[in-house]
């Protein structure tokens, strides 16, 4: 156990402190506590181990406030587009009082669209890569919110289409990076057996922070120059977030990666028993003197060998979770009930809260059922669901200028039936484990710039729907849903076949996949001994 907190293994800013480790933390120690109650090395142990892993899910749960921010921001948009001061504010529209009166389509896509363009520049590997190696993951995080309350600030103070535009793009920005950096960090924190619910609560709060936003946009959007008051009620968890930074433990897997042994010990104490943090830092030892002997990672790596594979499987992973059409709800769902002559946000509202209530299965389930079997009934519900709406629009749907008519008075209640069990099946399995499957999938060697290619994919699956579902909606109406439909069955076809990586230890992940992918453990160990091929292997086994 001494040689873990020896010299670092390569020189960081700063050199690693020692520190002196309490009493209580010492296998000696005596077992009565200071109020005089005593109780047996089990139970004392037990209470131990529950404190550390309640510890672990509050750092989880504050961590992604930087997800609420990504929420809050896809919640509040759709309806302030059809806000009648928004309309006179910033769009300036002559006719800006008709309740029927709308932006102009490309006008919308790119005002929602704009915002996955920051992101995809931020999440991008050489952006999200630099602040995550070289800065940590904690100060990319405070980095983050304070990009995020400068666009809000921009976006409240918006009085043109170009000032919106700006604000949102830098927005962007701020959540891309965020979107690469949470979820890492999560994963790096968690222990085994909770990094399912530590990391789908990212996917909680995104839907959470959507809920807020529709529900600020109801008591506000009406009223005058509300919809800037509920772009800038973002502002408050960002600061929330920001403030708490400083409180939150670094990555032990980065401290070791920057040599600091002792800190990495320490921050692991905080959430693991004394026995289990130090297996996990002998592993991440491990893990990383394997890596540092093949040298710094090179950008070619990540296009071939089993690395190229695991970024293929992450990469598409994130594509579908967009290009299953959920945020064609998220963006444009006030649009699409409106046109079927429902209680435009009302029906929203309503669809927000399905998809915040409908997270919290895969909480206990992700680490219970497994993360395989989410994917697997959350592709099968989205599928069915995509074509019985594409099915009964097509055949009772007819459209009468912005209006969709039928003569069949419970088509549109069973349309929106339809999206909120669609909602229902994307929220508890798409939704919060393809960022599980992200997060843990990648060695430590690859890790950070492989997440930020697969946040840079969601993102470029998310610009995608945002900049076209309106066009696909006035050009082939709910024909649109065969497309969405067509992408959740590429998904079950998918889900069926990823192994299960419930329970395992971040730093042995790789090698579930190298025998699903049919690598044989040995001939992988002398490909990393030999320095050659570097990037043909998915882990490094633990000593």
């Amino acid at each position: 156990q001494a040689s873990l907190a020896q010299a670092p293994i390569h020189k960081g800013t700063r050199q690693p402190k020692t520190s002196k480790r309490p009493r209580w933390l010492s296998a000696s120690a005596d077992p009565v506590r200071q109020d005089g109650f005593i109780c047996s090395d089990l139970a004392f142990h037990q209470l131990s181990m529950d404190l550390k892993d309640i510890r672990s899910l509050a750092i989880g749960l504050y961590s992604a406030l930087g997800a609420l921010l990504f929420g809050m921001d896809i919640g509040y948009i759709a309806p302030i587009l059809e806000c009648a001061s928004f309309k006179r504010d910033v769009a300036h529209m002559e006719d800006w009082m008709n309740p029927e009166a709308k932006i102009e389509s490309t006008t919308t896509g790119f005002i929602v669209g704009i915002f996955s363009v920051g992101a995809i520049i931020a999440s991008f590997p050489a952006v999200s890569g630099y602040f995550l190696d070289e800065w940590g993951r904690r100060a990319s995080i405070a980095v983050g919110c304070s990009v995020f309350i400068a666009a809000v600030s921009a976006q409240v103070a918006a009085s043109s289409i170009t000032h919106i535009v700006i604000g949102r793009f830098v927005a962007g920005f701020s959540i891309g990076l965020l979107s690469a950096t949470v979820p890492l960090y999560q994963g790096e924190v968690a222990p085994a057996h909770l990094r399912g619910t530590l990391m789908s609560m990212y996917q909680l709060m995104i839907t959470l922070g959507i809920l807020i936003a529709s529900l600020a946009d109801v008591a506000l959007v009406e009223q005058e120059d509300g919809w800037r008051m509920a772009v800038l009620l973002q502002a408050i968890p960002a600061a929330v977030l920001l403030a708490g930074t400083s409180f939150l433990p670094s990555s032990p897997r980065w401290l070791v990666q920057k040599g600091y042994n002792d800190e990495a010990l320490e921050a692991l104490l905080t959430m693991r028993g004394r026995d289990e943090a130090v297996k996990e830092l002998a592993e991440i030892v491990d893990d990383v003197t394997q890596m540092q002997t093949l040298g710094e990672p090179k950008w070619g790596d990540l296009s071939r060998g089993r690395i190229g594979q695991l970024l293929l499987i992450g990469v598409t992973l994130q594509l579908l979770q967009q290009l299953v059409g959920m945020n064609a709800f998220m963006y444009f769902g006030p649009r699409i009930f409106q046109d079927l002559d429902l209680n435009a946000n009302r029906f929203q509202a309503i669809n927000n809260f399905v998809n915040f209530l409908s997270t919290f299965p895969a909480l206990w389930l992700a680490d219970h059922a497994g993360r395989r079997s989410l994917l697997v009934w959350s592709a099968i519900g989205m599928t069915i669901t995509c074509f019985v709406m594409g099915t009964l629009g097509v055949a009772f749907l007819t459209k009468n200028g912005d209006i969709w008519e039928t003569d069949r008075p419970w088509m549109p209640p069973v349309v929106a039936s339809m999206v909120f069990l669609f909602v229902f099946n994307f929220a508890y399995g798409w939704g919060p484990i393809v960022w599980v499957y992200c997060g843990e999938i990648f060695p430590l060697r690859y890790r950070a710039r492989c997440v930020g290619v697969t946040a840079t994919a969601n993102w470029v699956g998310n610009w995608i729907v945002a900049q076209f579902t309106p066009y696909l909606l006035e050009q082939a109406g709910f024909g649109t849903f065969f497309f969405f439909g067509f992408f959740s069955a590429v998904a079950l076809l998918l889900a069926l076949w990823l192994p299960e990586t419930k329970g395992v230890v971040l730093e042995q992940v790789g090698k579930i996949f190298d025998d699903k992918l049919g690598v044989d453990p040995e001939d992988k160990m002398v490909s990393s001994r030999s320095g050659k091929d570097a990037a043909n292997y998915g882990s490094v086994r633990a000593a």
